[in-house]
């Protein structure tokens, strides 16, 4: 079983953590090297040794996006997580950079708050926020990524769904304008 962790991510409600070092930045690459998926990614499989994706139990009145036709990036995050937040318009520019080089990426945000009150109140306050579905409960959010064999972690997570719906890359931990060239590669694989 593969724990995701990422020591400076939000892992508790309230929290204010430091920005997030890239995970890569602990990487062994060297200056002008390329980072590899391996190292930006928790788990990193091929189609074929990656298991299928399912939705977590989400909470009512949250529907879980039709079934993909491209690349899913899925961004698991919350309202008082302020990397979390903080990287939302970066992770839709970079959707809109990818689809305009020919790569359509489907981008689904997925809150992990107490309640869609909560997720609300941010949207209103926020009014580019990109909308969101919400998981049941922490225990949801838990035994999904239990069954994806994953260990619950701290957010941002970010999955990588590809177009045969299996997840081929899972990273706890912020994405940094320096990531946009793995996260492009991770996209042709």
């Amino acid at each position: 079983m593969v724990m995701l962790v990422a020591p400076s991510a939000c892992d508790t409600k309230g929290a204010k953590p430091a920005v997030p070092a890239s995970r890569t930045d602990g990487a062994k690459v060297n200056a002008g090297q390329v980072t590899t998926a391996e190292a930006f990614c928790d788990v990193h499989a091929s189609d074929d040794k990656a298991l299928p994706f399912h939705w977590p139990d989400l909470a009512a009145g949250s529907t879980a996006p039709r079934a993909a036709t491209a690349w899913r990036w899925i961004n698991v995050w919350a309202t008082w997580c302020d990397p979390c937040i903080e990287e939302m318009p970066r992770i839709a520019a970079w959707r809109d950079k990818l689809a305009a080089a020919g790569t359509r990426v489907e981008l689904s945000f997925v809150s992990v708050d107490d309640s869609d009150a909560d997720v609300e109140a941010f949207r209103a306050s926020h009014p580019g926020a990109p909308s969101s579905i919400r998981i049941a409960n922490p225990e949801a959010r838990s035994a999904w990524l239990s069954s994806l064999r994953l260990m619950d972690g701290s957010i941002p997570i970010h999955l990588f769904v590809s177009p045969a719906n299996r997840l081929r890359c899972a990273r706890a931990g912020g994405v940094r304008e320096k990531d946009y060239g793995v996260v492009e590669k991770l996209f042709v694989e």
